[in-house]
């Protein structure tokens, strides 16, 4: 099934709350929210009281809807159902185990460590390679976008980009930056 991303005027819809943009994403997300609220809770009707509560709120709560800043669904979806889980189990003295719930949700956010690292691997960089990470992977501007608001052709900075990722697999292979 096609996600209805991909069709016009989506995220309009989904911040309006159309039900049939809701629908599909708790049907294509249903698997990894329920995931997450179990990587936390024990009982299954504990989990499932946590995944409705997402869920509900995501129908009902405007704010809510407008708090996504993009990426994927599921995962932003499933960070929020980890929380409360963490929440709920905290109220209901129901964890496996606080600390070790905690250890499991944030061993589980493979983007949260590249993040991390990624910071690490620009704060040792020129300001101008910074600021292409910035536009690019933080702003989510394109490489044409990027290129005119840094003053340089698409071309270059095409150059630099292919030379930042191959730093960046240097240091997250050797854990050193190479070439800067």
């Amino acid at each position: 099934m096609r996600w209805l991303e991909d069709g016009p005027n989506w995220q309009a819809r989904f911040l309006r709350g159309d039900t049939e943009v809701l629908e599909q994403i708790y049907r294509q997300t249903f698997h990894e929210v329920r995931g997450a609220a179990g990587s936390v809770l024990r009982e299954a009707a504990d989990r499932d009281d946590v995944v409705h509560e997402v869920y509900l709120e995501l129908v009902s709560s405007r704010p809510l809807r407008e708090s996504h800043r993009g990426g994927k669904l599921g995962a932003w979806l499933g960070a929020i159902a980890r929380h409360r889980a963490l929440d709920f189990a905290r109220r209901q003295g129901r964890l496996m185990n606080v600390s070790t719930a905690e250890n499991v949700a944030l061993a589980t956010d493979p983007l949260g460590d590249f993040r991390r690292e990624l910071a690490r691997f620009a704060a040792r960089l020129p300001p101008q390679r910074r600021r292409l990470i910035e536009l690019r992977y933080t702003a989510g501007m394109t490489q044409v976008e990027a290129a005119a608001a840094m003053g340089m052709s698409r071309s270059t900075l095409e150059d630099w980009e292919r030379e930042l990722k191959q730093s960046l697999h240097a240091f997250l292979g050797a854990g050193d930056p190479r070439g800067f």
